[in-house]
């Protein structure tokens, strides 16, 4: 299981490496694909940049609504070449390399241990055990 901590890093690296993955593996012509990573990259740094994470700037985006926008990215990443109609452009790999990031992005989500956002204190003082708020 992944942790929360390193799933909060990876996050950060994913992004990185979906923002460079069209200059990487040669897709950098082909405009719908190159602007689907990149901005699915820019887009994962800065949601994780406001998940209520240990090394976030701002904790405002609850860590379940994370998850789920983490799936979203990862059926965007499947479904994105048909949709955008740029299978046909893609090599093998390159087509190969949408479905691992994709199926890999929604693994992600199924093997990091939500549990553990409460024993790293990522959680708002009003969602802890036991919180009662001052009168």
């Amino acid at each position: 299981m992944i942790s929360i901590r390193t799933h909060n890093v990876l996050d950060y690296v994913i992004g990185a490496f979906l923002f460079l993955c069209p200059a990487l593996f040669g897709f950098g012509g082909i405009d719908a694909a190159r602007n689907t990573f990149v901005s699915l990259g820019v887009g994962l740094i800065a949601y994780s940049l406001l998940t209520r994470y240990p090394y976030s700037m701002v904790k405002w985006i609850p860590l379940q609504v994370h998850m789920g926008l983490d799936v979203a990215l990862g059926v965007i990443l499947l479904l994105a070449p048909t949709v955008l109609g740029y299978r046909e452009l893609l090599s093998s790999g390159q087509n190969a390399l949408h479905i691992v990031m994709g199926l890999g992005a929604i693994a992600f989500v199924i093997f990091t241990r939500p549990a553990r956002a409460r024993e790293v204190g990522v959680l708002g003082e009003e969602e802890r055990p036991g919180y009662k708020k001052a009168a």
